[in-house]
């Protein structure tokens, strides 16, 4: 069995405020000792409950994407760190058995949900795929959905999982922390939430959770903050522009849309 870890940073637990999340100083170096602890607490339930191969991609910062502690990480999984990639999620394919997303955050403009946004908290105000508005949880299991591949598992704040459950009800939930504004949690301990996380990585679900399948042909609607990030964006087949700060990439298929998205179809 085959097991993809996508990682991420907001939703890790003791993580609250983005001073943690930028790459420099000491609150972003503990922040990353607490997100290499999660991810080999996943990997160690992956394992426990039948997992022989564990792929993680280190899918925080799109400029970096250096985040895991190389030295500290679980023996018995490969790493996929540093940009840029190739797809995305990188190395994520039809071989795989079910996706987890660890510390995973909410789509933009969710209430009292810790650090949300929607890919870019920068220049993305919200994304819609197939009109339905949509965050990176679902995005990412759309895409896998479109391999074949179950979303099985999920860590963050309560605001994330339920996200997650919305698009996949059966989806194990591991809610390491409570959102009370955009910059505060009521959370576990950083020991209880890596317990709680391999409890519930253990993919006892694997086969019982149908891949998320985005209908095909498959539409990406963004509506970034300013009319500039709208500017370097080319029109061509795929990619059209509805006005100054709204453009719809699609494909046969969602990863094909996101590709176009990327720049790279």
């Amino acid at each position: 069995m085959k097991i993809y870890i996508l990682a991420d940073l907001e939703g890790v637990c003791g993580v609250v405020h983005p001073d943690q999340t930028i790459v420099a100083g000491p609150k972003y170096e503990k922040a990353r000792e607490w997100l290499t602890l999660e991810v080999n607490a996943a990997v160690q339930g992956a394992i426990e409950g039948g997992a022989t191969e564990v792929l993680v991609l280190d899918g925080h910062g799109m400029s970096n994407a250096c985040n895991l502690i190389a030295e500290n990480l679980h023996e018995d999984a490969r790493y996929i760190q540093g940009v840029p990639w190739l797809d995305y999620p990188q190395s994520l394919d039809s071989s795989f058995d079910g996706l987890f997303q660890i510390g995973a955050h909410a789509m933009a403009g969710t209430k009292a949900a810790i650090l949300e946004h929607t890919m870019s908290s920068g220049s993305w105000v919200e994304m819609r795929i197939n009109g339905v508005p949509t965050g990176e949880i679902g995005l990412i299991a759309a895409i896998a959905g479109s391999y074949g591949v179950p979303f099985v598992m999920v860590s963050g704040d309560d605001k994330a999982c339920a996200e997650a459950a919305a698009i996949v009800p059966e989806v194990e939930r591991a809610i390491v922390k409570r959102g009370i504004t955009r910059h505060s949690a009521d959370m576990l301990s950083i020991p209880a939430a890596q317990d709680l996380i391999r409890a519930k990585a253990e993919a006892e679900k694997i086969g019982r959770i149908a891949p998320a399948v985005a209908d095909s042909p498959a539409e990406i609607e963004i509506f970034y903050l300013r009319t500039n990030y709208v500017d370097t964006i080319t029109e061509r087949d795929g990619v059209r522009k509805i006005d100054g700060r709204r453009v719809v990439f699609t494909g046969k298929d969602i990863a094909e849309a996101y590709r176009r998205v990327l720049g790279g179809v």
